[in-house]
């Protein structure tokens, strides 16, 4: 009866699964609406590559990720406008949010330059950022997107970070 009982307990705690590996779970990723609004001047290779930067960190990626990425439902162009306007980008961009009725866990991130030089500006519903020293990051996008690069990790938590501190500005 032990045998059972202690057979039954390996094979729901995945001890007996084939190859005896053992079943790994971690948190569930978090949910958040993100609308990635490029800069308009940005060639769509670059706008691609951004997109893949965004798409490594979703947890339904090739590499597993923090998100599970939603949609928006808000109108790109008015954030792609943000990129360039002569307006402070952030502010332009909260403005919008509120304008469009943006709520809960919304993050708008600003992509901006390619290559060594690419960047981001994450803003969330919330007046004022919680981290703006999360919130804006620099980066080399071709070095984290190259899974061979010693950045990538680095970019990829540093990119995450900028979600997160948005997402705490929206009042997670």
């Amino acid at each position: 009866m032990r045998a059972l009982i202690l057979l039954s307990a390996l094979v729901v705690c995945g001890f007996a699964a084939p190859g005896g590996a053992m079943a790994q779970a971690g948190p569930p990723p978090l949910r958040v609406k993100v609308l990635l609004a490029s800069s308009p001047h940005l060639d769509a290779t670059a706008r691609t590559r951004h997109e893949a930067m965004l798409q490594s960190l979703s947890a339904g990626g090739s590499s597993g990720g923090w998100f599970e990425l939603l949609p928006t439902g808000l109108d790109l162009a008015e954030f792609e406008h943000c990129t360039i306007s002569a307006q402070d980008t952030r502010t332009c961009a909260s403005r919008q949010l509120a304008e469009q009725g943006a709520t809960g866990a919304t993050i708008v991130v600003l992509a901006g330059g390619a290559g060594e030089r690419a960047s981001w500006i994450c803003v969330g519903t919330g007046p004022q950022p919680s981290s703006p020293d999360r919130q804006f990051i620099r980066f080399d996008l071709n070095a984290a997107l190259d899974t061979a690069s010693p950045k990538r990790m680095g970019t990829r938590a540093a990119a995450a970070g900028c979600i997160t501190s948005a997402g705490a500005e929206s009042g997670w």
